[in-house]
């Protein structure tokens, strides 16, 4: 199973390095930032959902809306990488206590559980909220 993992710390990547350096068994992750994932327009083909540390997800959200990229992450599974407990994520408040949330610093086994845990989900069809047109 493929996942691709948008992050921008340098920081999470690095506690999440099991993740990063392809350590998980029968998983693989194509890393990628936000500023890649922005420059593309487009996730990578054939993954079988998306991890997003959640520090780039706050901090890039405004900018998938705005450049209309939010929609390829409503018909996939996403999980948050975290290493806090504070769960509240911009635009998916409807999705309060239903989200994915992996810690980043978790083992190798635990990570695999939760990605294949995460594979297996049927996607929410989570519709984001739009941006308002200007007139």
């Amino acid at each position: 199973m493929t996942f691709a993992f948008i992050c921008d710390s340098f920081f999470q990547k690095k506690v999440s390095s099991s993740l990063v350096n392809g350590e998980i068994p029968n998983h693989s992750v194509i890393t990628m930032t936000a500023n890649d994932f922005l420059q593309s327009g487009r996730l990578p083909e054939g993954i079988s959902g998306v991890l997003m540390e959640k520090g780039t997800w706050q901090k890039n959200f405004s900018l998938f809306r705005y450049f209309g990229l939010l929609p390829q992450f409503e018909k996939r599974n996403i999980a948050f990488i975290s290493s806090s407990l504070d769960l509240d994520f911009k635009g998916r408040l409807g999705m309060k206590n239903k989200e994915l949330v992996i810690h980043g610093a978790t083992s190798p086994e635990d990570m695999a559980s939760q990605l294949t845990r995460l594979a297996e989900l049927t996607p929410m069809a989570f519709t984001h909220p739009k941006s308002r047109a200007i007139a």
